[in-house]
């Protein structure tokens, strides 16, 4: 996914439905609260990555934040109309840190696993840290504010 953005950027959660599905977690999150968010952000991981790959700006845009969106516009642009293809082989995610400030709650995902970004490509191990921002007076539920890679 988003092969030049991942270097590029520290990046940012492919449907409103999905944004909007992530249970609150907060600081006291139980572990069942914690596997229904990451079960979310695991399919919104996959939409996003299936969002890019068709180039799908307004389907990125219910996932993502004004300034990642922006930043991915950007390097569609750059991409031109060349087509992607990403294959993920393998996801892990965990929630590594929650975080309330006052007009919104944080979220950091590590995800893992393996993929395939070109075809005549082996797959290769990859490592993330997504960061997800919910503000508390918009009703657009969590959006992917960042990624960094983490590999």
């Amino acid at each position: 996914m988003l092969k030049r953005l991942r270097r590029r950027y520290a990046l940012r959660l492919s449907r409103r439905r999905a944004a909007q599905q992530l249970p609150a977690i907060g600081l006291a999150a139980n572990a069942a609260d914690t596997q229904a968010f990451l079960q979310v952000a695991r399919q919104s991981f996959l939409q996003m990555q299936a969002a890019w790959d068709r180039a799908d700006l307004p389907a990125m845009g219910v996932l993502a934040s004004d300034s990642l969106l922006e930043d991915l516009r950007e390097q569609l642009a750059q991409r031109g109309q060349a087509g992607n293809h990403t294959e993920v082989l393998e996801l892990h995610a965990r929630l590594v840190a929650t975080e309330d400030l006052h007009e919104a709650l944080l979220a950091s995902v590590e995800f893992s696993g393996l993929i395939r970004e070109q075809l005549d490509e082996t797959a290769a191990p990859f490592r993330e840290l997504w960061m997800l921002a919910k503000v508390k007076s918009a009703n657009v539920g969590w959006r992917l504010a960042r990624v960094q890679s983490l590999s």
